[in-house]
């Protein structure tokens, strides 16, 4: 009688919530319940991402669910009074653990803490991600080398811009450094970042590019007009889909259209994806004029996204904290030129030229350049968009990405296939 096949996945947030990491792992382990596992993820509570710190923002109160032989269970994030320093202070007792648990960017999960000090389930492995949560991170690894078995660690490491001299602690740090050291494989999702970290002294037999990827048929499907009739749109789109913060480029998209508005261009600028503060500080001190020209949707469903898409002129995403950026293929795949900065794995996916463009992260007047190049030559914004949706189908489409995966488990679990 064949034993049962189990693995325990850690990440901070899971579905329903589906942002890129959340996407990813949740193919991962749709992949491995197709393959036999008994999937267990271990997850926070968290929906709106500023309830890691702020306690009146949105949580999702199911704290178990199961979908099929994937069984989810969601830690509560606790906010105790003066959080921050507490823990600060806690962090500074002589203990490697309460580091990794309480320390920067101090996210307090004491249900998950003492849950997996004392856990004794069987697992073939491990794998965990993403950084900067070193309070889930850290516990899963503790958990597998207790137990011995393999542990995968998904980092999604944000370097920044190529070349640059800028450190980054947050993602880079003693902390993480030892979370890969003791990693039984890393799994990245460019060959830049599997690059990057080789260049810091990881082995690269250590390292395999599983990558995200893309179902062409669960993105396509969307209608534009559907998209202007609801929200009276005539003017083009220029789109940004991604949580609306000042690390995404939220901030200098609309400082662009405000420069191109300034010369009498007439296009419609929409933002999809939720608001953090930060932003939400900066559009209160925004003139009417600028609500008059922005569709401002924070949650869509994935419908109104694709018709979003397929509506536009062009995705511009300048953000600075990106591993891959599933959205850029996402607008390729409908054809349509992406704007992004130099960041990361960024810089592997977008050529510049080819299927779109790279500025500085916060280069308002290079973005208003490039906006204005493209709204104003819609044959070369086909161009780069039909090039950008060949690159898609060539290399970023999941069949592909998901066969290096059952590689990567195959060799941390001594089968030639899972």
């Amino acid at each position: 009688m064949s034993r049962t096949k189990r693995c325990l996945l850690v990440v901070h947030r899971f579905y329903p919530f589906m942002g890129g990491a959340e996407r990813l792992f949740f193919t991962w382990a749709k992949e491995l319940e197709s393959n036999g596992y008994q999937v267990d993820v271990y997850t926070t509570n968290v929906w709106d991402n500023d309830f890691f710190h702020d306690a009146g923002c949105r949580y999702i109160k199911e704290r178990t669910e199961t979908l099929g032989a994937i069984r989810i269970r969601r830690f509560g994030i606790y906010h105790p009074p003066n959080k921050n320093n507490l823990l600060n202070l806690l962090a500074k007792l002589p203990s490697a653990y309460l580091k990794y648990v309480l320390g920067f960017p101090h996210i307090f999960i004491p249900g998950y803490c003492w849950h997996m000090a004392f856990l004794n389930k069987g697992y073939d492995f491990v794998l965990a991600g993403v950084f900067p949560h070193y309070a889930l991170v850290y516990p899963a690894l503790s958990f597998a080398k207790r137990k011995k078995i393999p542990f995968l660690c998904v980092p999604l490491m944000h370097f920044g811009e190529p070349h640059s001299t800028q450190s980054h602690p947050l993602y880079f740090n003693r902390r993480s450094k030892e979370i890969l050291r003791l990693s039984d494989l890393i799994l990245t999702q460019t060959d830049m970042e599997k690059d990057q970290l080789a260049a810091y002294g990881y082995a690269p037999q250590k390292m395999i590019t599983a990558g995200i990827g893309i179902q062409p048929a669960k993105v396509l499907g969307g209608r534009g007009d559907r998209f202007r009739q609801k929200y009276r749109v005539k003017e083009p789109v220029v789109l940004q889909i991604s949580t609306q913060t000042h690390e995404k480029g939220s901030h200098h998209i609309v400082e662009a259209a405000k420069i191109l508005w300034g010369k009498g261009m007439q296009f419609k600028l929409v933002l999809i994806g939720q608001i953090l503060k930060d932003f939400e500080v900066y559009l209160l001190m925004q003139q009417k004029e600028v609500f008059a020209q922005t569709i401002i949707l924070s949650y869509i469903s994935e419908q109104e996204k694709k018709d979003a898409l397929d509506a536009c002129s062009m995705l511009v995403m300048t953000s600075r904290s990106e591993s891959f950026g599933l959205t850029y293929p996402e607008a390729w795949l409908y054809r349509k030129p992406v704007i992004g900065a130099y960041c990361s794995g960024v810089t592997e996916l977008i050529e510049e030229g080819k299927n779109g463009y790279l500025i500085p992260f916060g280069d308002k007047l290079m973005l208003a350049q490039y906006m204005a190049k493209l709204l104003k030559k819609p044959a070369l914004a086909r161009e780069l968009g039909h090039a950008g949706y060949n690159k898609v189908m060539e290399k970023y489409q999941w069949a592909q990405r998901l066969k290096t995966f059952r590689q990567a488990i195959g060799r941390v679990t001594g089968e030639n296939r899972i």
